[in-house]
């Protein structure tokens, strides 16, 4: 069982920083500038940006909690 809340918080740490930080890394590491926009004749430049941006964000809290959800599912076992 100790080995199951090692392996718990192994996955759910990393995946939680990553959920909380996907501002800031958005921001250090441009992830803005790879998101495709489909519709880009009905928005100004401004929402273009802002899109792209809140997209990115999206995509990665959703990879976060992709690398803490076998976490979350240790959690239920080893604590059931």
């Amino acid at each position: 069982m100790l080995i199951l809340k090692i392996l718990m918080f192994l996955f759910i740490i990393p995946g939680v920083f990553v959920v909380f930080m996907a501002p800031g890394i958005v921001r250090k590491y441009n992830l803005a500038a790879g998101v495709k926009v489909e519709f880009r004749d009905e928005m100004n430049e401004e929402q273009i940006k802002s899109y792209q941006f809140d997209k990115a964000v999206v995509n990665l809290k959703m990879l976060g909690m992709l690398i803490a959800l076998p976490g979350f599912i240790l959690a239920f076992i080893a604590f059931k």
